[in-house]
């Protein structure tokens, strides 16, 4: 059953954001289309493998993605938890094509795609630490000691995977080969470890612990906030700026007509600039020239609202 569901990362949108508020010939805006196709694609590769954990006893095994916990302040963060009453294995994900070889002496992948060779860490390196540290962190919780396994997984069939090493075979699977790991996992640990009650309270401690990722994705792309683009998107065109006028916002470019395009210009202010906006911020973000109507549009959104008159301010949800 799944117990935390996958979500996309709030990095993905804060790059998404940044993305169309960029100007085309802006420093950094390579680099954060990079950084967002690269996101997307591991994301892709994780939703590829919900297919087959789908086929998974939800009675017998508890499902987690994307845990952020911590032991003394270090973050260690598991793209997949399975959890069972007799083990527990954390699943990396890879949606890598091509070929990738696992090169075991110098810890590292290499890919060659599109006649283009790259190296990339050792994901069974990562995954294995990930493993350490959730032992240490069930200990320090007071939990029982469980059996914790790892396996690194390929989410695309045509990846061809190569290695010298006779413990990657052992730790690296295709997608559609992971039910077959995992009833060969089972069979090795058919004592039962931990009782119901236990598995409710590891639940129970693991999300609780769970802190999502905060990035300034500002500072990791390394953009001047003056750099962005200000305006209301058109829903429909993408062309910028629309134009407020008689309560509606109006596209110079395909003449489209909307109430709420300004939605999604007060969603990028919270990611990009501050998670937190004024009237008078508004208005020039997204052009209004009266103060009473940026007012009155921030004030339609339902956001929390802090302050009085000219000291409101209004919140992220």
């Amino acid at each position: 059953m799944i117990k935390k569901k996958r979500t996309v990362s709030g990095l993905i949108i804060k790059l998404e954001a940044l993305v169309r508020r960029m100007p085309e010939m802006e420093p950094g805006r390579e680099m954060a289309i990079s950084q967002l196709n690269k996101r997307r694609a591991g994301y892709t590769g994780e939703q590829k493998l919900d297919y087959y954990l789908n086929f998974l006893d939800e009675k017998e095994y508890w499902i987690y993605h994307g845990l952020r916990l911590s032991n003394e302040n270090q973050f260690f963060q598991i793209d997949t938890l399975l959890l069972t009453n007799g083990f527990a294995i954390i699943l990396e994900v890879k949606n890598w094509n091509g070929t990738i070889i696992f090169d075991p002496e110098f810890h590292q992948v290499i890919r060659i795609h599109n006649e283009k060779e790259e190296a990339f860490h050792d994901p069974i390196s990562q995954a294995e630490h990930q493993s350490r540290q959730l032992k240490k962190w069930m200990a320090a919780h007071g939990f029982p000691e469980i059996p914790v396994e790892f396996a690194v997984v390929i989410s695309s069939p045509s990846t061809i995977i190569k290695s010298s090493s006779k413990h990657t075979s052992k730790k690296v699977v295709h997608a559609h080969r992971l039910l077959s790991k995992l009833n060969s996992i089972k069979k090795s640990y058919l004592i039962e470890r931990l009782t119901e009650k236990q598995l409710k309270k590891i639940n129970q401690t693991l999300l609780k612990k769970h802190v999502e990722q905060e990035i300034d994705v500002m500072k990791f792309i390394k953009v001047n906030p003056e750099a962005i683009l200000t305006g209301v998107h058109c829903p429909k065109c993408c062309s910028l700026p629309m134009i407020y006028h008689w309560g509606k916002w109006h596209c110079p470019a395909c003449k489209s007509i909307s109430s709420n395009a300004y939605h999604q210009a007060v969603q990028d202010y919270f990611l990009l600039i501050k998670p937190v906006i004024t009237s008078k911020e508004f208005r020039e973000f997204t052009h209004v020239g009266s103060l009473n109507s940026a007012t009155r549009l921030l004030s339609s959104m339902g956001l929390l609202q802090k302050g009085e008159r000219s000291q409101r301010v209004y919140l992220k949800m």
